[in-house]
């Protein structure tokens, strides 16, 4: 439920169940910028009562396009901002953190922290973020997953303990869809700059960790289809798993990384953490943690 002071202005209007529902939804990711929007909606009509949840389906990109020309240029100049996306524990009232910590050739570097799309606590993302701000809008509003930081072409997240000093990454995913034929024909220039954001972000993943001194685990390819897999009809495919095991081989190759096998004592460090999901965790205590992590 919506706060009662918003509840109350929303019923004032009378806007149908249905699309309140539909806003509620929006509200818990993306806080209370969605309802600034769906005023301009409102305004456009002669009643908000015959708006239905299919009206609302502008806002998400619209808020996205605020949120970046709002905050693109204070994260050039090296200022944090709040987060786009927002832990669904705080159901819409609180923002995660969106923290440049870095220059790069082709942008600055981002760490979000409880600013993971899905709203789970205690995550973190590393982000290239597009120097310029309309590269970095066209990546925010091109087809694909669009998990963390808008304006970037693919991210690496994972969660962090920093009271038990535990991290695992679990994820090294595109934000946009490759371009391919007419699916993100206008972001392939774009792209081809930024081509290697997977390497670069789990560069910065890695590097900052380090200077955590924690324990860090990152998941295999084999077990990404255990941590991620909710839906059948998007299996997560060999092709998939196997551009992953590369992408970290070559990063902690380049950075002088060994990758070992996890031991008894590592996979009690996970267990008694917040890094595993129910999914991971289930498994680890049924099969081991030996084929599922790589400890850094």
């Amino acid at each position: 439920m919506f706060p009662e002071h918003i509840e109350k202005i929303l019923d004032a209007y009378a806007v149908r169940p249905e699309t309140k529902a539909a806003l509620y939804d929006l509200y818990i990711s993306l806080g209370d910028e969605i309802l600034e929007v769906f005023s301009d909606i409102a305004e456009g009509v002669a009643s908000v009562a015959s708006l239905t949840p299919e009206d609302t389906a502008p806002i998400r990109a619209r808020v996205i396009e605020r949120y970046l020309r709002r905050n693109h240029p204070r994260w050039l100049e090296g200022t944090p901002t709040p987060s786009l996306w927002h832990p669904r524990e705080l159901e819409g009232r609180a923002s995660g953190l969106a923290m440049p910590i870095g220059e790069h050739p082709r942008g600055v570097l981002m760490l979000g922290r409880n600013a993971h799309y899905g709203g789970r606590q205690e995550t973190i993302s590393f982000d290239v973020v597009a120097r310029e701000l309309d590269d970095a809008l066209a990546f925010a509003l091109a087809e694909g997953q669009q998990h963390t930081m808008p304006g970037s072409a693919g991210e690496t997240s994972g969660t962090f303990d920093s009271i038990r000093s535990v991290a695992l990454i679990w994820e090294i995913q595109p934000n946009v869809y490759k371009p391919a034929g007419e699916r993100n024909r206008a972001i392939a220039k774009i792209y081809r700059k930024h081509r290697d954001w997977h390497r670069d972000t789990l560069t910065a993943a890695l590097e900052w960790l380090a200077h955590q001194q924690c324990a860090t685990f990152i998941i295999r390819g084999d077990a990404l289809a255990i941590a991620h897999e909710v839906n059948p009809q998007k299996a997560v495919s060999p092709a998939i798993a196997a551009h992953h095991d590369r992408t970290v081989e070559e990063v902690t190759h380049a950075l002088g990384i060994t990758l070992t096998t996890p031991t008894d004592l590592d996979e009690l460090a996970m267990l008694d953490s917040c890094v595993l999901n129910h999914a991971l965790r289930k498994h680890v205590l049924a099969n081991g943690a030996e084929h599922v992590v790589w400890r850094v």
